[in-house]
C-alpha cells in the first residue's frame, strides 16, 4: 500500500471521529491545540522513564495532529494561517519529545548516557537544518521537497523505539543522527544545484 493510499483509508477510519468534533463545537485550532498539549505530557512521561506510557501518549497527540486537518476540510475553514499554525505545532511535538528523551537519558538508575545524549543532540541538530534548509530554499523561490529522512520517519522510528524499549533507542537515535544530517547534506545539494551562480565577470572587470 503506497502513502496516498494510506492517508485515503486512515482519512475514512478517523470520519467518524472528526465527525463527532465537528458536532461538538470544536475548531480544527483547538484540537491543534489539544495535540500539541498532549504531547507536552508525553515529553513528561518519557522523562519519567515511563517509555510505553509515553509512546501511548505521543500517539494520542499525534493522532489529533491527524484530525485538524480533515476538520478545517469538512467545516470550509481550510487557510494559510492554520496550515502554518499545524506545521509550527508539528516541530513543537517534536521538540518535546526529544526533550522527554535528553531526560530520560540523563538520569536514572543507571546514570546519564553519554552517548544517547551526544546521538541526540546530533538528531535535532539534523532535524533543525533539514527544515531551515527547506524554509531558506523557499525563501529564495525554490521548493525542496526531497528528503530521507523527514519528519514522519524521525517520529515513526523514535515511536517504535519506545514502543520496544530502552536498548531499541539508542541504535535508533544513530540511525537518526547520521540520516538527518545527511538528509540536510542532500537538500543543500539539490537546491544549491537549482540556483544560480555568480554571473561570469567580463574582460575589463578587475
Amino acid at each position: 500500500m503506497g502513502l496516498t493510499e494510506f492517508k485515503s483509508t486512515a482519512r475514512g477510519l478517523v470520519s467518524p471521529v472528526v465527525a463527532a468534533l465537528d458536532r461538538a463545537g470544536f475548531s480544527p485550532l483547538g484540537v491543534s491545540i489539544t495535540g500539541l498539549l498532549i504531547t507536552a505530557v508525553s515529553g513528561v512521561v518519557i522523562g519519567q522513564g515511563r517509555l510505553l506510557a509515553g509512546a501511548a501518549v505521543f500517539l494520542l497527540g499525534s493522532a489529533f495532529d491527524m484530525l485538524d486537518g480533515d476538520l478545517a476540510r469538512r467545516q470550509g475553514t481550510v487557510s494559510k494561517r492554520g496550515a502554518f499554525l499545524d506545521s509550527c505545532f508539528d516541530r513543537l511535538g517534536e521538540a518535546f519529545l526529544f526533550a522527554g528523551l535528553t531526560w530520560y537519558f540523563s538520569g536514572g538508575e543507571e546514570g546519564a548516557d553519554r552517548l544517547a545524549l551526544l546521538l541526540i543532540t546530533l538528531t535535532v541538530v539534523g532535524s533543525l537544518t533539514t527544515s531551515y534548509v527547506r524554509a531558506r530554499a523557499e525563501g529564495v523561490g525554490e521548493t525542496c521537497l526531497v528528503g530521507w529522512v523527514q519528519r514522519t520517519e524521525r517520529v515513526v522510528l523514535l515511536t517504535v523505539g519506545l514502543l520496544i524499549g530502552r536498548w531499541a533507542l539508542v541504535p535508533i537515535l544513530a540511525f537518526l543522527a547520521f540520516a538527518t544530517l545527511a538528509t540536510t547534506v542532500q537538500r543543500l545539494v539539490h537546491v544549491a544545484a537549482k540556483l544560480p551562480g555568480p554571473a561570469p565577470r567580463g574582460r575589463g572587470q578587475s
